[in-house]
């Protein structure tokens, strides 16, 4: 408003119209008033878009594969002891006993499947229990397989793997060696001297049965 003033104040300070004074003096009147009554618009300055990015590719997953165990052992059946139990896995205690189940057959979890070439080894009670008499124990007669008998085993995908009886040996408690692993396959049934474990009307483990068998050609 102060340019419009002063443009007034020197326009009316002006001699005769038509002088070129005066015209001029209108002129920058016009124009001090255009600029105020118009005045020049600050340009916005025009936001920066980001471009869009370009969409990636959904990875394809990859599915993971899990190793499985190998198959555990579902079935051992003896047919001439009319034997068919489904073993239970078991290990050794803190000194190193073998843990034997009560009235079902353990198979020695750190020994081998069928199949893979050593030894699988089973172990079980020859003796009934005095509280539980009744139940007969899993290698009562054990002592009465024939060099031959077939040693059927199942594992728990459904294949069955056939072994025949070689021999039977007896060893000390002490002797340890049949629980190891073998160079070959072949299952070992480890149980106390069927006729032998009671002697004066006690118990004596003096005695241990190992039966072998291989597998069936």
């Amino acid at each position: 408003m102060l340019g419009l003033a002063l443009a007034l104040t020197l326009s009316g300070c002006g001699g005769g119209g038509g002088s070129p004074s005066a015209e001029a003096t209108q002129r920058a009147t016009a124009a001090a008033v255009a600029s105020v009554f118009n005045p020049t618009a600050t340009p916005v300055p025009t936001p920066t878009v980001a471009p869009t990015a370009t969409p990636q590719p959904t990875a394809t997953p990859v599915p993971i594969v899990i190793p499985q165990p190998p198959a555990a052992i579902a079935r051992l059946q003896i047919p001439a002891l009319n034997l068919d139990v489904a073993p239970l896995p078991v290990g050794l205690d803190a000194q190193g006993v073998p843990v034997v189940p009560r009235h079902d057959v353990g198979w020695y979890a750190a020994s081998a499947l069928p199949g893979q070439g050593s030894n699988i080894v089973f172990w079980g009670h020859v003796l009934r229990w005095r509280d539980t008499p009744q139940i007969a124990a899993p290698f009562e007669r054990i002592h009465e397989l024939p060099r031959g008998a077939d040693v059927l085993i199942t594992t728990a995908d459904g294949r069955r793997h056939r072994y025949r009886v070689t021999q039977q040996i007896e060893v000390q408690p002490v002797t340890t060696s049949y629980l190891l692993p073998t160079p070959f396959e072949r299952v070992t049934l480890v149980s106390c001297i069927g006729d032998n474990v009671i002697v004066d009307g006690t118990l004596t483990k003096a005695l241990r049965l190992v039966t072998l068998a291989e597998p069936a050609r």
